[in-house]
């Protein structure tokens, strides 16, 4: 009878207790949105502030001198910052970030000449980025099966990749060699790879005739306010995914390398771009490209430098950051307890190629005219230095070395005019002694402000600050 009696009253209990649940679960909802919203208030507010500072920057007082050390800043900020989650959060020693930053510049300044109207037809510009990628889709499902197939040769005898591997790349350098001295019609049979990439440039072509004229018609009926912000951010953010494309690229075979190795094969796959670019006609060869259009400015820049670092950091802190960085104390470690090495680390460094990219699609926006040159070794030990400076696996360091390395060429320039024709020298020779004090940098693995805002009042009631005890 005390078990029927029992049963029977339960229900009635978790009835009454329904409310209560409805109750206390309604203020925790509402406390988390609360903090969120706090949380991210900053974000827009440093955004808009950003708007009354460009009048100041943009100013004919503030000086075109000091207007564009400003901009140097910006975009060596989202360069040091980028690079930071590669070298400092993954603890990879990648000196290839000049590289990511050319391919964001190239793959937006040429639509942006060739296809955006002054940057006035956004759409067009998406469809050179959409045709882009089937085109690098198809060539990248083509080499990936050979590969593969090249791979599975290792069940004959563990040497047998390797030397179709070499004896691949041997062929594939003579067939556009050979190829590169004759005509389209005297080509010989053997000139596969030849013949491919005419195939796609072909495709290409055919997809942006096809399109482009719809697009144009689309994008006539846009609002005109709306054309050129548009066109920018199609540039910008494409540029940025093709650069993370070549960072994928790059990352997964050169990441399996470690130390020196790691560094030596990203400094050569950067070498490798600028050459590929340098050699390319379409991108203007040696030359470079001329006649950008110019839209980048201290609003859009900076506001580019707030998201970099937002997103940087968050990455950088968060559960996924962690499983980085635990990569980074110990790879061994991190794969004996579950975690992907390789795909961490190939995670990080296409963000940083994202944000790299983005970078030099903004600068190449901004410059009106690039070079091979701008993305060359120095570029790439440049970024390296600032990193490095401002202290591994530090956001804040990051950001205070590059704002300290920019100025400092400038500060002794303008000193007088003994110190000036001795400025390269002393910069240097200030680097040596900053090592030597503070090999760790300036700021080690620190922030300057704290790793996580609003923490208690993301807590959800009921519950202490360190978690559920």
């Amino acid at each position: 009878m005390s078990s029927r009696k029992s049963d029977t009253s339960a229900p009635s209990a978790s009835a009454d207790d329904a409310p209560l649940a409805a109750s206390t679960t309604a203020p925790v909802w509402r406390q988390s949105l609360i903090a969120s919203l706090g949380a991210n208030l900053p974000i827009p507010v440093l955004l808009l502030l950003l708007i009354p500072l460009s009048r100041i920057v943009e100013g004919q007082a503030f000086g075109l001198y000091n207007q564009r050390i400003v901009m140097l800043i910006g975009f060596n900020i989202i360069l040091a910052v980028s690079l930071q989650l590669i070298n400092g959060f993954s603890g990879q020693f990648s000196l290839g970030h000049a590289g990511f930053m050319a391919v964001g510049a190239y793959l937006a300044a040429y639509p942006a000449i060739s296809y955006s109207q002054r940057l006035t037809d956004p759409t067009s510009c998406l469809l050179f980025f959409i045709s882009l990628g089937i085109v690098f889709a198809i060539g990248g499902v083509i080499l990936l099966g050979l590969f593969l197939l090249i791979r599975m040769t290792r069940r004959i005898h563990s040497a047998v990749p390797m030397w179709l591997l070499l004896l691949w790349i041997i062929w594939i350098v003579a067939d556009f060699a050979r190829g590169s001295l004759l005509d389209r019609q005297a080509w010989p049979y053997w000139l596969i790879w030849t013949r491919l990439i005419a195939a796609l440039q072909s495709m290409f072509d055919h997809m942006i005739a096809a399109g482009q004229t719809p697009a144009a018609n689309f994008s006539a009926h846009l609002p005109v306010f709306l054309q050129q912000p548009l066109s920018y951010l199609v540039l910008v953010i494409g540029g940025g995914l093709c650069a993370a494309v070549v960072g994928l690229v790059v990352g997964m075979p050169a990441l399996r390398l470690r130390g020196d190795y790691l560094a030596i094969a990203t400094l050569g796959l950067a070498e490798i771009i600028r050459i590929v670019i340098q050699n390319s006609q379409p991108l203007g060869g040696a030359l470079g490209l001329t006649g950008i259009p110019k839209f980048t400015d201290f609003v859009w820049l900076y506001g580019a430098v707030i998201i970099t670092i937002v997103v940087i950091w968050r990455l950088g802190y968060s559960a996924k950051g962690r499983a980085i960085m635990a990569v980074r104390e110990d790879e061994i470690a991190a794969a004996a307890i579950g975690i992907d090495t390789t795909r961490q680390k190939v995670i990080a460094f296409m963000v940083g190629a994202f944000f790299g990219g983005v970078a030099g699609a903004m600068f190449s926006l901004h410059e009106r005219s690039i070079t091979p040159g701008s993305f060359g070794m120095a570029k790439s030990i440049e970024i390296v230095v600032m990193v490095t400076l401002g202290g591994l696996g530090s956001i804040s360091g990051a950001i205070a070395a590059a704002i300290v390395l920019t100025l400092l060429p400038e500060i002794l320039r303008n000193v007088g005019a003994e110190i000036s024709d001795y400025r390269m020298i002393i910069y240097s020779a200030l680097l040596v002694v900053m090592m030597l004090v503070r090999p760790q940098g300036l700021l080690g693995g620190r922030e300057l402000w704290p790793r996580r805002f609003f923490r208690k009042q993301a807590q959800p009631r009921g519950f202490p600050v360190g978690g559920v005890k």
